[in-house]
């Protein structure tokens, strides 16, 4: 099947499952005992994807149909539950204290994210796959499918749920903000294998208007090979430049750290560049806006005295969204893998619902 016609075809399918749909709704908010009020909101994504590999099936399915709710009781306390309707499971639980800008503090399940690139919510992003993952593509050693910056931190549990307290708040007059995490570093809902706590920090200046460089650090506890407790660095820099749905907006990612599922002493390095222009169009015409985005991975995985595979590998990923009213509409993205010896793709679109 050729791209063209596979994006014909897949853009015909979820236009005509889009159109029949009511106006947008924004999320509900009603009144709770004890003079607290709640938000109720949910958002659906559904997807289709066809790869050039071997063997692998073009598909749709639903990649998200979660519920979220956020609880207000006053200006210091609220709290959030986020879940997974279509495969129950729970993302986000926490209760939230806020003694000012400079100290909030999560207790409960929340995304650990180091990288602004993760935290930033699927509502903004318009890339439909953080990881370029490519479906039937195995290459990345202990992490598994394409070499990419988002692959590495995502399955080393850098950027994922957990578990544990969150520290945040912005300081200097808003110049300077922090991020401190403590987690059981099991990931989602994982239970702690032992005594020990995996942390994470990042420190960010703002450099003007829309302007932000941060650093950022982790210190993962895991087992090794003789199950004994081993601390795994990462370390990191980020460099933002605009903001979501304004504009043009630049967000790069560099990182390097021990990739201790593939071996004890395995090593990493991932960077990332991506590029976004959201341009206001005519809402009364149909369309809200478009943004074309373009992102660069690359990622290397080395071995350390062990002699593991060696693999790097690049994910360029072209693509649009097309907005029909506020971050609700469709989004094709391009994933394009090459490594020494691998040279596939992924065609991805998805449907974008929030209310």
């Amino acid at each position: 099947m050729t791209i063209r016609a596979t994006l014909l075809s897949a853009g015909v399918g979820l236009w005509t499952a889009v159109l029949p749909c009511a106006p947008p709704l924004e999320a509900q908010q009603f009144n709770a005992r004890g003079g607290s009020t709640v938000t109720l909101g949910a958002r659906v994504q559904v997807q289709y994807e066809a790869s050039s590999a071997q063997d692998s099936v073009s598909s749709f399915s639903i990649r998200r149909a979660w519920v979220t709710i956020d609880g207000k009781l006053n200006d210091k306390v609220g709290g959030r539950v986020q879940f997974n309707a279509n495969g129950a499971s729970v993302f986000e639980a926490y209760l939230q204290l806020k003694h000012s800008e400079a100290f909030r503090v999560q207790i409960g399940q929340f995304k650990r994210a180091m990288s602004y690139f993760w935290l930033a919510a699927n509502a903004d992003l318009p890339l439909i796959e953080r990881n370029g993952r490519v479906t039937g593509v195995n290459h990345c050693p202990g992490v598994g499918g394409v070499c990419s910056f988002g692959q590495l931190t995502g399955s080393l549990g850098l950027d994922t749920y957990e578990p544990g307290i969150l520290m945040t708040g912005r300081f200097g007059g808003g110049r300077m903000g922090y991020r401190f995490t403590l987690t059981n570093g099991e990931g989602l809902g994982g239970k702690d294998v032992n005594n020990s706590k995996s942390a994470s920090a990042r420190l960010s200046a703002f450099l003007g208007e829309n302007r932000r460089l941060s650093a950022y650090v982790a210190l993962d506890e895991t087992l090794d090979s003789g199950k004994e407790t081993m601390t795994v660095p990462a370390y990191g820099a980020e460099l933002e430049i605009g903001t979501w749905r304004n504009g043009p907006h630049l967000l790069v990612n560099g990182l390097t750290g021990r990739n201790w599922k593939a071996g004890d002493d395995v090593t990493f390095t991932a960077f990332q560049a991506m590029g976004l222009w959201y341009r206001p169009l005519d809402p009364e015409a149909g369309i809200a806006a478009i943004e074309p985005m373009l992102r660069v991975s690359w990622a290397s995985t080395a071995p350390g005295d062990t002699g593991s595979i060696n693999a790097d590998g690049t994910v360029i990923t072209p693509g649009v969204m097309v907005y029909f009213a506020g971050r609700n509409g469709i989004s094709a993205n391009l994933d394009i893998y090459r490594a020494s010896e691998i040279k596939e793709w992924s065609l991805k679109i998805q449907a974008f619902t929030f209310f």
